[in-house]
């Protein structure tokens, strides 16, 4: 056997190796996220999940009616898993904590005569039953936002089955001068609404 061929015998197995090695990272990634997160992932092409898009109408303390719209999305899409898998060390060691597991975020969208507020979410599903969640509202852009308004602020409370999300919306008011507002004289200031947001389909 010629030197040239042992050569490239030796590279071949590398290459090998290393896509084994690849194959094994991502699906150990995939399979534990299966089972850690069965609210994000699933065999099952067509299971009702909690990340996806959704939407609703709420009133705010003021009574204005606005539209919500929802998009919670994967804690690692595939290109990401990819990439983690490719990767010929790590950052860190394990798989995290047991809330960093139960954490997601997202995107909102709220429409109303004043315009279109736009928001980034974070939050988490409860440990004791992924059905339910709770997450936290924050300007995408503060130079783009509809001033003065009640905008949204938290989400409690939250209960997904199926197709349908109920989530408990608590507001804060924000001044012309992007000030906040609070007076406990003004019920409006206290005011929880309840949403029911409906899947939306891809």
């Amino acid at each position: 056997m010629t030197q040239g061929i042992k050569l490239l015998l030796f590279l071949g197995v590398l290459a090998a190796l290393s896509w084994g090695v690849y194959e094994c990272k991502y699906y150990y990634s995939y399979y534990t996220d299966l089972k850690d997160r069965p609210w994000a992932y699933s065999r099952d092409e067509n299971a009702s999940l909690l990340v996806g898009k959704w939407q609703g109408t709420i009133q705010d303390p003021d009574g204005i009616s606005k539209t919500i719209e929802l998009e919670i999305v994967e804690p690692t899409t595939d290109e990401e898993r990819s990439e983690k898998a490719s990767r010929r060390s790590r950052r860190r060691s394990g798989l995290g904590s047991r809330s960093e597991k139960r954490g997601f975020d997202g995107f909102a969208a709220v429409t109303g005569k004043l315009g279109k507020e736009e928001y980034e979410i974070y939050g988490a599903v409860e440990e004791e039953d992924f059905h339910r969640l709770h997450f936290n509202f924050r300007p995408k852009d503060e130079k783009k936002r509809i001033l003065p308004n009640f905008t949204l602020g938290e989400a409690k409370n939250g209960v997904w089955q199926t197709n349908e999300l109920q989530l408990t919306l608590s507001f804060s008011y924000h001044k012309a001068d992007g000030s906040s507002f609070w007076s406990s004289a003004d019920p409006r200031f206290d005011k929880k609404v309840i949403a029911t947001l409906i899947r939306q389909k891809e």
